[in-house]
């Protein structure tokens, strides 16, 4: 019984940049991306509107705990 995976032994795959399978290769590298610098907003706007929902959030459930207290 033949093992038709014995037939490719030896034989390495050539991929190219043409090739579907080329990204996955090692000849392609392992580049990480750049970093993007203000993407989609800058991160302070980010960090200021997280604030801000939090408080929207918390504050209410607050008041409305000392109130009853």
């Amino acid at each position: 019984m033949t093992n038709e995976w014995d037939d490719d032994e030896g034989e390495e795959e050539e991929f190219g940049p043409g090739d579907a399978d080329y990204d996955l290769s090692e000849q392609h590298g392992y580049m990480w991306e750049p970093e993007r610098e203000s993407w989609p907003v800058p991160r302070w706007t980010l960090v200021a509107i997280s604030v801000l929902v939090i408080a929207a959030l918390v504050l209410p459930a607050l008041l409305i705990f000392l109130q009853r207290n």
